[in-house]
């Protein structure tokens, strides 16, 4: 609600009771928990001025005790609603197991998805070109300098590619990650580097088939 309405602390709002100050502004991350607070006002009251409708507790790991601390906590009124416990943030709960979130996460597999396509976009481009790498070995060029050559040119197309999705991931994990940058870019970059280096190793090992026997029949088909 700051972000959308433009409210910051020491900001005036006009409401039914007169003039309010902006005390603070917390966060409101979208991670399951109770979506009634994305856009709530919080007002502290004397804790005697009145009955609550909720009764809150922060305990983690959850207990089962607790439950009945809370139900210690109501008051019999005239009303016909039920109470119940609830957990604010629907998202975690008593078996929430942080590593094993991670580990099964759906993007765990990209890295051989970029792995995988590096390998087709390599022999891909080395493809297109063996007959010219079959008539520079016909016309007397060594097979070690061919490599070479080819190992420096996917290099640089490979690597400056690589380098801007390093630099464009850099800056996304800096400006969006709420704790440790690093540990998110050292996940993030994993991709774009395995994809580099199938580019750099199918290149190679494509180039390497490539002999000058070939020539004539790739030159028959071209």
């Amino acid at each position: 609600m700051a972000k959308d309405f433009g409210l910051a602390v020491g900001s005036a709002l006009q409401t039914r009771e007169g003039t309010t100050r902006v005390a603070g502004v917390f966060d409101w991350p979208n991670d399951g928990r109770d979506t009634r607070f994305a856009y709530a006002f919080i007002v502290p009251v004397s804790a005697s001025a009145s009955t609550f409708d909720e009764c809150w507790v922060k305990q983690w790991p959850v207990d089962g005790q607790t439950e009945n601390l809370l139900y210690a906590t109501l008051v019999a009124g005239s009303g016909s609603s039920n109470a119940g416990v609830t957990q604010v943030n629907k998202g975690f709960d008593a078996h929430y197991d942080a590593r094993a979130s991670y580990v099964n996460r759906s993007t765990r597999w990209m890295p051989w998805v970029g792995l995988a396509i590096g390998v087709l976009v390599g022999v891909f481009g080395v493809r297109r070109r063996r007959l010219e790498y079959a008539g520079a070995l016909h016309s007397g060029q060594s097979k070690g300098a061919q490599l070479l050559g080819i190992g420096v040119e996917t290099g640089v197309w490979a690597g400056l590619a690589t380098v801007a999705s390093c630099a464009l991931l850099l800056a996304y994990a800096v400006r969006m990650s709420r704790s440790d940058w690093v540990m998110v870019l050292a996940a993030a970059v994993r991709t774009p580097l395995a994809v580099f280096a199938g580019v750099m190793v199918a290149s190679l090992f494509a180039g390497l088939l490539i002999r000058e026997s070939q020539l004539f029949r790739f030159f028959k088909k071209r």
